[in-house]
């Protein structure tokens, strides 16, 4: 434990020197000399567009229908109260004059060649990167007039008109139009106190930061709402904190390759469009990263996995997060290299069911040289498993083989709320690479059920009882089952 701990404090020491690490917002009296103040009803763009790098905009109260802003380097844009960025338009349908008895309006459809994406069966029009509120209610979309159902609408994207079955008169329609807030490849922008809801983002792109274009943004106390793709994506060296991701279609947020910071946050009911939990769906996934910082964020009941990092990513810190029932797995690390998750808890995550040890709180995937120490791990009664190692045929990477080796799992509390679940390992390949790996010093407990019950497997996939898994030269020094 001390040298774990002296290895997370000398990460954490090692970014204090980037500026703005947990940011205060600006108030009026921080706001420098020369600050611009913008009004609902302005063309933002234009404004930004005719003053210099650098310049502070003070975004007074109220709603900015359809902005799409690109920045300048080192521009902020600070909300005084509160500020809503919608990226929606309002609607006014009146009944079909065919007799149809809907209701139609004329719309153009919003099309984007990059959104290649899986969605679940039961929401095959995921990939459809607009959304229709009524009174901010979000509606359903079907493919077909004959779907149609109170709480739904049907986009007819070839004639550019939508349909929905319910009289909205003396009711608000809107449909979201702009793909994005805030886009561009400057570098240092600063977002803060700013609602953004709305926007028709397609899949694995953001209302904030589009692609991550830029470089050394800081993102925050900004919330993302109601946004089709992700709520936030931003490049390397950027931070996002103190900030609320939440209803987005696909994902709360995203932020990389390098040196990125995702620090206090709320990232909850994201997925709303219904992609498939497996792409980059949930409240955070992150790729091919290098030193990511993910600590003290709030990650629950997205309808996908709560923090994800993939491919030869290296360096990361998952440290002091709370995640708790996400319906994929809790925190994942796949086919990636030596990381740090410690201090979390993590608790009913991947309640469904399962086959095998998928849906753990945390889980190795085919990656090496992983300390866990220090986490609370909670497996509900109705599914999950608790830490896993995972050991597939997945290639190689930056670093060599993606193989689950030379991975440390210790001083952790493990409860089993009820039959269900497993730690250990699952070792699907026959060459004997999954070598290193080591549970010990840990704590297990059982609300019910006895010592003999099997909640362990070394490797899948024989469940074995505690006594068998100490045979195996695991937890000499471990506890159970209080």
């Amino acid at each position: 434990m001390g040298k774990s701990s002296f290895r997370l404090e000398k990460i954490v020491t090692s970014i204090i020197g980037i500026s703005c690490l947990i940011c205060a917002p600006l108030d009026a009296q921080s706001i420098p000399a020369g600050a611009k103040t913008l009004s609902p009803g302005d063309n933002v763009q234009s404004i930004v567009t005719n003053s210099p790098e650098g310049t502070t905009f003070t975004l007074s109260p109220g709603v900015y229908r359809m902005q799409s802003i690109t920045p300048k380097n080192n521009d902020a844009f600070v909300g005084q109260g509160t500020v809503i960025l919608n990226g929606s338009q309002v609607l006014s349908p009146s009944p079909d004059p065919e007799g149809s008895g809907m209701w139609i309006a004329t719309a153009v459809p919003v099309r984007f060649d990059r959104t290649i994406a899986k969605c679940q069966a039961a929401h095959p029009l995921c990939q459809l990167p607009q959304d229709l509120f009524i009174d901010n209610v979000l509606q359903s979309p079907v493919n077909s007039l004959q779907s149609l159902r109170p709480g739904s609408w049907f986009f007819d994207v070839s004639h550019s008109r939508l349909y929905i079955p319910t009289n909205p008169a003396g009711h608000v329609v809107e449909l979201g139009m702009k793909p994005f807030a805030f886009l561009g490849s400057a570098a240092g922008v600063h977002l803060s106190n700013l609602i953004v809801e709305k926007y028709a983002t397609p899949a694995h792109f953001g209302a904030v930061g589009a692609n991550k274009a830029g470089a050394g943004w800081v993102i925050n106390h900004i919330e993302a709402r109601w946004n089709h793709g992700y709520g936030i994506e931003v490049g390397s060296d950027s931070q996002i904190l103190n900030s609320f991701a939440h209803h987005n279609g696909q994902q709360g947020l995203n932020c990389g390759p390098v040196n990125c910071r995702v620090i206090k946050n709320e990232l909850s009911w994201n997925n709303y469009a219904g992609f498939a939990i497996d792409d980059d769906a949930g409240g955070a996934k992150f790729g091919r990263t290098t030193n990511l910082f993910v600590q003290s964020n709030y990650v629950h009941d997205n309808q996908a996995t709560g923090l994800w990092d993939d491919t030869d990513c290296v360096g990361t810190v998952f440290d002091g997060n709370t995640v708790i029932n996400n319906l994929g797995e809790g925190i994942q690390h796949e086919i990636s290299y030596n990381a740090v998750i410690s201090n979390n808890i993590v608790k009913g995550n991947g309640n469904i069911s399962t086959s095998g040890l998928w849906n753990a709180q945390i889980l190795l995937q085919a990656s090496s040289n992983v300390e866990v120490y220090g986490n609370t791990v909670e497996v509900s009664v109705r599914g999950g498993n608790g830490i896993v190692l995972m050991n597939e045929k997945r290639g190689s990477g930056i670093q060599g083989a993606y193989v689950a080796a030379n991975n440390r799992v210790h001083n952790n509390t493990i409860t089993y709320l009820g039959a269900n679940g497993y730690s250990g390992i699952d070792d699907s390949r026959e060459d004997h690479t999954a070598v290193g790996n080591s549970f010990y010093s840990n704590r297990y407990i059982f609300v019910t059920g006895s010592s003999n019950s099997a909640h362990w497997m070394w490797p899948w996939p024989v469940p074995m009882n505690w006594k068998a898994f100490q045979a195996t030269g695991q937890e000499v020094h471990g506890t159970c089952c209080s």
